[in-house]
């Protein structure tokens, strides 16, 4: 398994911590907190050539999720965020 770490501008001018978790033997791919910038993330998954099965939001602030529609739309992947913040979420 292999953890990468980005750091992903935000629409509020502060960089935050995105990241990769990759198992190399089925090549799928979670990315956790995709906060922007999504052209950076797909690129990391391209070049690891993984497969985006789910993307998991540690809770809905925009620093946080604020690229996590158009990666979806970009790769697909299940979108993860607990019960409690789901209603927050839109």
């Amino acid at each position: 398994m292999i953890l990468k770490e980005l750091k992903i501008n935000t629409w509020i001018g502060e960089p935050t911590n995105c990241y990769i978790v990759f198992e190399e033997e089925t090549h799928e791919a979670m990315v956790v907190d995709p906060a922007g910038d999504v052209d950076k993330i797909i690129e990391m998954l391209e070049i690891l050539k993984a497969k985006l099965k789910y993307i998991y939001l540690t809770h809905c602030h925009g620093d946080h999720t604020g690229g996590v529609n158009e990666l979806h739309d970009k790769m697909g992947g299940k979108v993860l965020i607990s019960r409690y913040d789901a209603p927050r979420f839109k």
